[in-house]
């Protein structure tokens, strides 16, 4: 199957589930909606929605520093063209893993060599989970004891699976820029086990692969490790980013004039959330996203209102970026750029 019908077919799986999640709100009955919304402040919604436009923007600016510092020819327009681009194959594929090739395809079609967007985008991706486990670190500590009593204990695992698996990922990846002879050796003894084992069919090919992969890497990580200036920049604008993501479930909180629980308590049980849905293999999680806010946010807005915001995040954080990508798909396709074909023209480069 063609990436294109994947494509597809992954976004039928995502306006499904929409429809889902609209019958399941609409169960609580279009009364109690109607008149929870009409007890939500306008102004706190599209504050919301700014917190939103924030967020990319904190994308676009991290991601442009790495860029710009590869090219200076390279605009902050392309940069956010980018990013939106990124967020729309992120959410419609599982694991967010559809992104990095198309944005690496767009910068390319925007005068980027292949080599500087792939080494952008790594560099982007690096500090980005650094900073997204040092924020699960802080959580974890301060406020994870809080919810291992009670309806919230059995998430409380899932949050801790979540946070390992951040955890093994950003040391996977030092461990392959400080120590790539050992991780080296330990790779190709893992493909030699898997080619004896059966599992895999050609590993002299797949040990080639990943020789020519680790040594992309560790030039790529060669270069942010020259540039520690650079490196501080994405680091504060990836946790002023993260920071309004966070906050966007506080401002709804506060848009419906609840003010009972504290601004920390809510920012990390969204964090919780992301920790939980991070490790799920479906287009945004589905599923796994809208049931564990519904778990760790009804003690807080309560029955009346935990559907209701729930839809809210949701369409803010999910379906709206999936949104924005379809229009920016389009008008590409209509321009003689087929992002769905993206992996096959890169492979070309």
């Amino acid at each position: 199957m063609n990436k294109k019908k994947t494509n597809k077919i992954y976004l039928i799986i995502c306006g499904i589930a929409f429809v889902v999640m609209i019958g399941v709100l609409m169960s609580e009955g279009i009364e109690n909606i109607l008149s929870a919304l009409a007890q939500l402040n306008p102004a706190f919604l599209l504050l919301a929605v700014g917190c939103m436009v924030v967020y990319w923007f904190g994308e676009s600016i991290g991601l442009h520093l790495a860029a710009k510092s590869l090219d200076d020819k390279v605009t902050f327009s392309t940069t956010l063209l980018v990013t939106m681009i990124g967020q729309y194959f992120n959410c419609i594929t599982p694991f967010a893993s559809g992104g990095q090739p198309m944005q690496a395809y767009t910068y390319v079609k925007r005068g980027l060599t292949l080599s500087s967007a792939l080494t952008a985008l790594l560099s982007r991706f690096i500090v980005y989970q650094f900073t997204l486990t040092l924020y699960s670190v802080v959580f974890l500590i301060f406020k994870l004891p809080m919810f291992t009593e009670g309806d919230l204990k059995p998430l409380t695992f899932l949050v801790i699976a979540g946070f390992i698996v951040n955890t093994f990922v950003i040391i996977l990846l030092f461990m392959l820029a400080f120590f790539r002879t050992a991780t080296t050796k330990l790779a190709h003894g893992v493909i030699i086990l898997l080619g004896k084992l059966h599992i895999l069919k050609q590993p002299d090919d797949t040990r080639e692969y990943l020789d020519k992969e680790l040594s992309q890497y560790y030039e790529n990580f060669m270069f942010i490790k020259s540039r520690p200036v650079m490196v501080l920049k994405m680091f504060l604008a990836t946790v002023v980013q993260l920071l309004v993501y966070f906050s966007i479930t506080y401002v709804i909180y506060i848009g419906f004039g609840m003010r009972e629980t504290d601004f920390f308590t809510i920012i990390a049980c969204q964090a919780f959330v992301l920790m939980i849905s991070g490790f799920v293999p479906l287009p945004g999680a589905m599923g796994a996203a809208e049931g564990s806010y519904a778990a760790f946010f009804k003690p807080i807005f309560g029955d009346y209102y935990t559907g209701v915001s729930t839809f809210i995040w949701r369409f803010l954080t999910f379906y709206l970026p999936i949104l924005i990508g379809i229009i920016i798909n389009l008008r590409m396709a209509k321009s003689g750029v087929d992002l769905d074909n993206a992996e096959e023209d890169l492979k070309s480069e």
